[in-house]
Parts: C-alpha cells; structure tokens; sequence
C-alpha cells in the first residue's frame, strides 16, 4: 500500500470516528440513546467493507457496464445517508448538533484534493479530477473552518443565516462539478475526451472510497446544515410574528 493509499484509509477512518462521536454528543445533549449511532456505525464500517470487497474482486472495473457499475455506488452512499437523516430520531440528532459541525468538518474535503492531487502524481489519476485541472473543490474546504468560526462566534443569526444558506449552495455547485468530471472520466458511455485521459483507478480499492464515502457525505453535511439554517429561520420568523 502506498502512502497515498494509507493516508485515504486513515482519512476515511478519522471521517466515521468524527461522525460517530458527534453524533453520540448530539444524542447526549438531547437525552436520546446511542444504541443507533453504534448501529449506524457498523453499518458504516459494513459498507466500506462491502465496497472495498467489490472493488478488489474487479467487479467495478467491468468498464462495459452501462452505466459503469462504479456510478451506482456514490447514489446508493447518499440514499442511504439521506434516508436515515428523515428518521424522527436522527431529526433530533440534528436539531442539537452545534450549526458549526458539519461545517468545520466539511475541512476533509482539503485532504481529498491532496490525495488526488497525489494520485495524479502517481500516474494513477487523470488532472482534469485534480486542482490542476478542473476541480475547485479545495475551495469549499478551505473556506469550511471560516465559515464554520463564524457560526461558533455568532450562531445562526438572521444575518448568518443567508451566508451559510450561500456557502453551502456553493460547495453542493462545487461537488456537481468534480463528481460530473469524474463520472465522465471513467472508461464507457459517458466518458469525455478529457486532455487528462481515463480516471480507472476509480474502481479500485481505497480509491473507490472517494465516490462510495466522501463524496456522499460532503452532500449529507451539506444537506444538514441547510436543513439547521432553514430551521433557524423559520424559528426566527414564528418569533417575529409572536
């Protein structure tokens, strides 16, 4: 395993440890118990174990496949995330996460760019899904801490509200963008005549984890952190009006 390599194991590893320990704070803060939080992070560590599996049997990297089966794995990722954030429990979960959270730990994405950016340098990466090419992604990681130290200092103040509401559109634009350049930078019917050339490495582990875990949850901390601005507006609203 190369350094690359180890480095997007522990990325991914450090992601399901951050998430399982804030939500077990949100459960404390609101009474609530942690028998599900364990269960969501088995099922976690049981996805993760269940990609890698297929992408070391080469099943992901059957390129005829219409689409590339690889695609089917970042879609499933998400319905699972965002089916289990509708859940009355994880509804609260998120009401008593600090509004700061899933934007300072939107953070990681500065580390997957260097892994990519690294990957690329390997020969085992096309540019074009790098911050050389057309990726911008970085951009959302490094704003994440500023954004996410206003919110800690302020809250989500009426004034707060719209640049988080902003900086969350944003980082879903900024997603669309290098998960479209990458779906369409893998061999088969959907790929572009990038200058970079074909993004294979995609279907192999750990590299896989990028579009099976990653990206997914970048959208999921995106989605809740919209769903707590809207909430506190709304909340201020029904103030107003009282």
């Amino acid at each position: 395993m190369s350094g690359v390599d180890r480095l997007l194991v522990a990325l991914v590893a450090g992601l399901v440890t951050a998430l399982a320990l804030g939500a077990r704070g949100a459960a404390a803060g609101c009474g609530q118990p942690v028998a599900p939080i364990r269960a969501a992070a088995l099922a976690a560590v049981a996805w993760l174990g269940l990609t890698a599996a297929l992408a070391q049997s080469g099943l992901l990297a059957d390129w005829g496949a219409k689409p590339p089966r690889v695609g089917w794995l970042p879609l499933g990722a998400m319905v699972l995330l965002m089916g289990s954030s509708l859940t009355p429990y994880a509804r609260r979960l998120i009401v008593h996460t600090p509004a700061s959270w899933p934007l300072a730990l939107q953070s990681f994405r500065i580390v997957v760019e260097m892994i990519l950016f690294w990957l690329w340098q390997e020969g085992r990466a096309p540019i074009q899904v790098t911050f050389e090419g057309r990726n911008f992604d970085m951009l959302a990681g490094l704003s994440a801490p500023i954004v996410a130290a206003i919110v800690a200092a302020h809250g989500l103040r009426s004034w707060a509200i719209p640049l988080v509401l902003a900086w969350n559109l944003l980082g879903l634009g900024l997603l669309a963008n290098i998960m479209f350049t990458a779906a369409t930078s893998v061999p088969g019917t959907m790929q572009i005549a990038w200058p970079g050339g074909a993004f294979e490495a995609l279907a192999s582990w750990p590299v896989v984890w990028i579009p099976a875990f990653l990206a997914p949850v970048a959208v999921f901390l995106h989605v809740v952190s919209i769903r707590q601005a809207l909430a506190a507006r709304e909340r201020g609203l029904k103030e107003n009006l009282a």
